[in-house]
């Protein structure tokens, strides 16, 4: 009979966030390489002080083992946005340089399947996935074509790539707003400390320290405007800031703000835009049936990492590596889930979970069984759910692969091969490390757990054997 209750009550817990309520509204907010160590809500020791980040978590959930789909920008946004791993599909940054959309025209992604679903949606920010391009600048003079618009959004406001990138512009759904006619000189700080300068052709009069500012305008806007409205079709907003990412250029109500350096400023101000979205919602009174999704694409850059490790501050937190690593610094991330009523406030979760898992976890809450509906579809997605409305909820996500590494359990084989093809990784090139007991990854047991390093190996090489790379990888 108790275990007939305990079903029972099972089956209740996971009808009761749709029953009696309309489809949720969605935000899901990006950061650009903003590490876990960065937010005090997931390390204690970060000197950098982050106040709406802190209130999202006390108002909802934190995921402690939390994966991006990779430890590079364009791959992390093609994984979150598909549900597909992008080692099996070959997706780097460098593939920005064919000229052609990451994302092909048959591959589902999550605004496509909410679209199906009725939603209104749109993306303000980074695409940084590609667009239709046979030259090697962007043809201001036509509509872009293989963006956004053309992935399953209604509305774009928002640049092609990074802050970084040359010409830096404006785009509005297919259109670029204005030809970027000037050239600024900024600051790129490496690694290693060194810092060197470079130029980016802006448009005339626009201050990089406007960019983000002008991105979080609009979504709040879109927030706004959809409240006037009065309409019943729920949204989703993708918001992908820009910030942290280099060039570090916060605006002056931030310069100086945090006492550590212009890197910390940033990263204050994207605190203080994901602030203005989650007052948005709150002042206009769609907070109560929305959710909020906070993560980042990848660990901190390596200039950022250096100079703050010289402040004290550490951006990985205990772990090791940074961006562009296969180390935990590069890919465990910040996570927050908010939805008032539903998922439980000031909560924790140690639920081993992707950003590929945002897919087929909305899915689940929205009832679409992707396997009977889209069997083809986000093949490297796995719902959280069940982990998001009850706290008690034991997770048994399958293996996972990033990059060139592959977590089963508490357990991480991971590469020390240096760049090379992951399917032509030998076994000899591999190390072990138990993450419960051994975060910082600094003690190999490959030697004394052959056995163990044997089996994940093996599901590492079947991994790789299922890919199918893209054109011209």
């Amino acid at each position: 009979m108790n275990r007939f209750f305990k079903l029972l009550t099972s089956l209740l817990l996971l009808a009761l966030p749709l029953f009696g309520r309309e489809k949720p509204n969605i935000v899901i907010f990006l950061a650009d390489d903003l590490g876990y160590g960065d937010c005090g809500a997931f390390n204690s020791q970060s000197k950098i002080k982050m106040p709406h980040i802190d209130r999202l978590a006390e108002e909802g959930m934190r995921f402690t083992d939390a994966h991006s789909a990779s430890a590079t920008c364009t791959p992390s946004r093609y994984g979150l946005l598909t549900g597909i791993n992008p080692v099996r599909t070959g997706v780097f940054n460098t593939l920005l340089k064919t000229g052609r959309p990451i994302i092909h025209k048959d591959e589902m992604t999550l605004a496509d399947l909410l679209k199906v679903e009725d939603y209104e949606t749109w993306m303000v920010g980074k695409w940084h996935l590609g667009f239709e391009n046979k030259s090697k600048s962007l043809d201001l003079s036509q509509d872009l074509r293989g963006g956004p618009l053309d992935c399953g959004f209604d509305y774009f406001f928002g640049l092609a790539s990074s802050a970084s990138s040359s010409p830096l512009c404006f785009i509005k759904n297919r259109k670029i707003q204005e030809v970027s006619s000037e050239f600024v000189e900024v600051d790129k700080i490496r690694g290693s400390g060194q810092k060197s300068k470079y130029k980016i052709a802006v448009p005339k009069d626009l201050k990089l320290e406007d960019v983000s500012p002008r991105l979080s305008e609009n979504a709040v806007g879109l927030i706004q405007e959809y409240a006037k409205s009065a309409k019943e079709q729920p949204f989703l907003l993708y918001f992908a800031s820009i910030a942290p990412h280099q060039p570090w250029v916060p605006s002056e109500n931030f310069k100086g703000k945090s006492g550590l350096g212009v890197y910390a400023d940033f990263v204050m101000q994207m605190d203080d835009e994901l602030g203005q979205i989650n007052q948005a919602l709150k002042d206009t009174g769609l907070e109560k049936n929305t959710i909020v999704i906070f993560t980042s694409d990848n660990g901190t850059g390596p200039g950022a990492h250096y100079l703050m490790a010289e402040q004290g501050h550490h951006s990985s937190g205990p772990m090791r590596g940074a961006k562009a690593s296969s180390y935990e610094g590069g890919h465990r991330m910040p996570f927050i889930a908010k939805w008032p009523g539903i998922i439980p406030v000031n909560s924790q979760s140690k639920a081993v979970i992707n950003a590929t898992d945002i897919f087929a976890t909305i899915a689940e809450l929205l009832k679409v069984d992707l396997k009977e509906k889209y069997p083809q579809v986000a093949p490297d997605s796995f719902s959280f759910y069940k982990n998001l409305i009850n706290l008690n909820q034991k997770q048994s996500r399958p293996s996972m692969v990033v990059r060139e590494s592959i977590r089963m359990g508490d357990w991480k084989l991971i590469s020390s091969g240096g760049k090379k093809e992951f399917d032509s990784l030998k076994m000899s090139q591999f190390k072990l490390y138990n993450l419960s007991s051994d975060l910082a990854e600094k003690n190999d047991l490959a030697p004394s757990h052959p056995e163990r390093a044997q089996e994940m190996y093996k599901e590492f090489k079947k991994f790789m054997d299922q890919r199918k790379l893209k054109e011209n990888q």
